[in-house]
């Protein structure tokens, strides 16, 4: 009987640095719908181990699950790298990085009622402190209420 072989997702290529006073997570994925919720459920469980509170967090999920979406649907290339991090020494903002490789500028969108897409970054705009894009990169920031 021949051995059985199955296929296996690479693991993604990951770096963690936390620290008393900051947090930062990079990652690199090739894109696929199930790494929206990995990401999302990651970013929460690191912002929360690093002191940052719940409503926050939820806020950095939702938008992680936005932009990480649409680097997944709309990037280019074979790997989205992925970054989240905190540093109380600095901004005290919450940063959230997606690099997708697609150049293409990104626009807010203003869908009707009953379109099923196209709210992502009109979320970003409306929940981030500031947002932008640098080349093939998505960030945004989320204040944490704490002062600098």
């Amino acid at each position: 009987m021949p051995p059985t072989t199955r296929s296996a997702t690479p693991a993604p290529l990951t770096a963690v640095d936390i620290r008393d006073d900051a947090v930062r997570l990079n990652i690199s994925f090739r894109p696929h719908t199930r790494r929206i919720a990995q990401l999302r459920h990651i970013a929460g469980t690191l912002l929360t181990e690093g002191g940052i509170g719940r409503d926050v967090v939820e806020t950095v999920q939702l938008l992680v699950s936005e932009i990480v979406t649409n680097a997944v649907v709309h990037g280019c290339g074979d790997r989205v790298r992925f970054s989240v991090s905190y540093d109380r020494s600095g901004s005290s903002d919450v940063l959230i990085e997606v690099d997708d490789g697609h150049p293409a500028r990104i626009k807010v969108r203003s869908p009707e009622s009953d379109d099923e897409t196209g709210r992502g970054m009109f979320l970003v705009d409306a929940l981030a402190r500031a947002w932008g894009r640098h080349g093939t990169c998505t960030w945004c920031t989320v204040a944490t209420g704490e002062a600098s």
